[in-house]
């Protein structure tokens, strides 16, 4: 008969189905064993960004959106944000150009009395947010250039002017800076930034070279999610990816920091955000970084603190922190939330990695007092300050980095006695004296602690007496207007830091308040004021500006004392 021996189709589709259905089934039972077996991602392969953009499209676009994708790139006409068409900035007698080279790129050269010192061609950029800084070639050896571009402000500056170190010696007329002075803040990139402001980064140092690599530049996927070689291969099975979808187990090829716990979702970040020592950095230098997210940090390295010693020295970063512990510069964002009293708080409780705003990456359903109504929502406008937030309370503005003031990551309770640094209090109401806080206190919240009466406003004592952090802290909280009082006291203030504070970082924020109490002051040229320029110069703007703005100048005689006090606690660091 015809057809004999053959199935009927329907048995056959029964069949196939039924193989079908064994084979996933199999396949399911593969991935569940596959989920159950841990990995070690030390020494795994990494895949890049790219990679990860194939399955999470989403997520991809939204980091690529962030200051973290651009912290580290090849220089070109997308990546290069300074003025290269022909520009040029004179400091110290020196000259720096920044043109554009034969073949397209990008360089600079210094001269000065009309001979080349040097020229250096850009291969990278460090940067976009702020400010850009450039990497030039030696050999193997990659150095960050004197020159950087501010991105805000849209011109050139010197590195001098972007940490606090005060001006170098002024060159004689015809004579340029010491050359020392002039190269003082360029520095070997390849066992310096390549750290935290790349995938993956080993220095790799021989002897007395480097053989430098990174999995990527920037800050990208696998800085937080760990190696993702495997990851990315393996899910490429649309059978696991479902499996993995629908089970509640967590994935052991990648890391993802929301299932870590607290402390250990932490450390993500902290490895970059809390400077810190270790005991063997040859391993470091040697073979790179060996943390791996999901590791507890301190297997490999210890934050810095105040009284963390160095070769023997006690005393070696206590310039960095605030005498009660808070650190003062930033990067040390870390040990502001190990010293916060609150317990089951991480980074990610008020920061989102791919959503928010790139400036900060606030989580944008907790923007405002959101953040702290997490936990505290019975306690909104427990102050008495209803137009003020919680942070400008909680976590005032007393770190300095990148020429700017920011937020502590310390939350603690304000205090008007905090021992030797700013308190939040007097940052807002900067023209009130300590007695006219402590009586606004006691209003607010009964007795206030035992101290000193003084008849000045602390503001103004820091800025002109106190050391360059102080100084620094003082001069930024100037230009902020929620409780403005008397915008010629405060600007008066600022044009005497503007002619006479010798760091330039102090000046450079000093001017950038002026132009926040006088946003409509059109007639004066603005730009002409150069903190890094010439103090001549800088005194002439400082008289053109007090002839065209309402000011009202502290009594010199006044000033001296409180300037000799602060000649007495130069200090050098940051950036």
């Amino acid at each position: 008969m015809a057809g004999l021996g053959k199935p009927p189709l329907a048995a056959a589709a029964l069949v196939v189905a039924a193989g079908l259905g064994w084979a996933a089934w199999a396949t399911h039972r593969g991935v569940q064993a596959d989920l159950a077996t841990p990995r070690d991602l030390h020494g795994a392969p990494h895949a890049t960004s790219d990679a990860c953009a194939r399955c999470h499209p989403g997520q991809h676009e939204s980091w690529r959106r962030t200051f973290h994708r651009t912290m580290t790139q090849e220089a070109s006409a997308e990546s290069v944000l300074g003025d290269f068409d022909d520009a040029s900035f004179v400091y110290g007698g020196v000259e720096a150009r920044m043109e554009r080279s034969a073949g397209g790129g990008y360089r600079m050269r210094f001269l000065a009395d009309g001979a080349e010192l040097s020229r250096a061609e850009v291969v990278r950029t460090v940067g976009s947010h702020r400010y850009q800084q450039y990497l030039a070639r030696d050999g193997d050896v990659l150095f960050r250039l004197p020159m950087a571009w501010h991105v805000e402000e849209g011109r050139w500056f010197h590195m001098n002017g972007a940490f606090l170190t005060p001006d170098p010696p002024e060159p004689a007329p015809g004579e340029h800076i010491d050359r020392a002075d002039y190269y003082r803040h360029v520095v070997r990139w390849n066992d310096n930034c390549v750290f935290c402001h790349n995938v993956g980064p080993d220095p790799g140092r021989r002897g007395d070279r480097f053989e430098t690599e990174v999995e990527e530049l920037g800050v990208a996927c696998e800085a937080c999610h760990g190696p993702a070689d495997e990851h990315a291969r393996i899910n490429a099975n649309p059978v696991r990816r479902y499996a993995l979808h629908l089970s509640e187990t967590a994935d052991p090829t990648i890391v993802n920091p929301r299932r870590l716990s607290p402390d250990r979702s932490a450390e993500v970040c902290g490895r970059c955000h809390g400077q810190r020592i270790t005991d063997d950095v040859g391993r470091f230098l040697d073979d790179g970084d060996p943390f791996v997210p999901g590791d507890r940090l301190a297997d490999y390295s210890r934050p810095l603190a105040r009284d963390t010693p160095l070769d023997g020295d006690p005393t070696a970063f206590a310039a960095r922190f605030w005498p009660d512990g808070t650190a003062r510069l930033t990067a040390y964002e870390y040990q502001g939330l190990l010293a916060s009293p609150c317990d089951g708080l991480t980074c990610t409780s008020c920061h989102g990695m791919h959503e928010g705003d790139p400036s900060g990456q606030l989580r944008p359903a907790l923007v405002g007092d959101a953040q702290c109504a997490q936990c505290h929502a019975d306690e909104a406008d427990h102050s008495g300050h209803t137009a003020t937030a919680c942070v400008d309370c909680h976590m005032p503005r007393v770190v300095y980095g990148l020429v700017g003031a920011y937020r502590s990551h310390r939350i603690e309770v304000p205090a008007l006695d905090a021992p030797g640094r700013p308190d939040a209090c007097s940052l807002c109401h900067a023209e009130r004296s300590t007695d006219w806080l402590a009586r606004g206190w006691a209003r607010l919240y009964g007795d206030p602690p035992e101290r000193p009466t003084e008849s000045g406003a602390p503001v103004r004592d820091d800025l002109l007496a106190g050391d360059p952090v102080e100084r620094a802290m003082a001069a930024a909280a100037l230009g902020r207007t929620e409780a403005l009082v008397d915008r010629a006291w405060r600007a008066g203030l600022l044009l005497d830091t503007l002619a006479d504070d010798p760091y330039p970082a102090v000046r450079r924020m000093a001017w950038r308040s002026l132009r926040a109490l006088h946003p409509d002051a059109t007639g004066l040229d603005w730009r002409s004021y150069v903190p890094t320029g010439p103090a001549e110069a800088r005194r002439a703007w400082v008289r053109e500006a007090e002839a065209s703005l309402d000011v009202r100048r502290p009594d010199q005689a006044e000033v001296a004392p409180l300037r000799a006090r602060a000649a007495q606690q130069a200090i050098f660091i940051g950036e």
